[in-house]
């Protein structure tokens, strides 16, 4: 039971990483599956450290667009 609660967490947070990683190179897919094969810990960091992909393009939001 305890190892159930574990794996969901983990893939909890893999998911998690894969959603900070949808703007990078290796999209959300990508990175959920790499976040699976090495760790969360190790890949969040990484992301931190790279920056977005060259085809996004960052815009601030238009306050009177809503």
């Amino acid at each position: 039971m305890v190892i159930g609660v574990a794996v969901v967490i983990y893939v909890v947070f893999c998911l998690l990483t894969g959603l900070c990683g949808s703007k990078r190179r290796l999209g959300f897919i990508g990175t959920f599956v790499l976040s699976l094969l090495l760790t969360p810990l190790i890949v969040l960091p990484i992301l931190m450290l790279t920056g977005p992909s060259k085809g996004i393009e960052w815009r601030p939001q238009d306050p009177q667009r809503g």
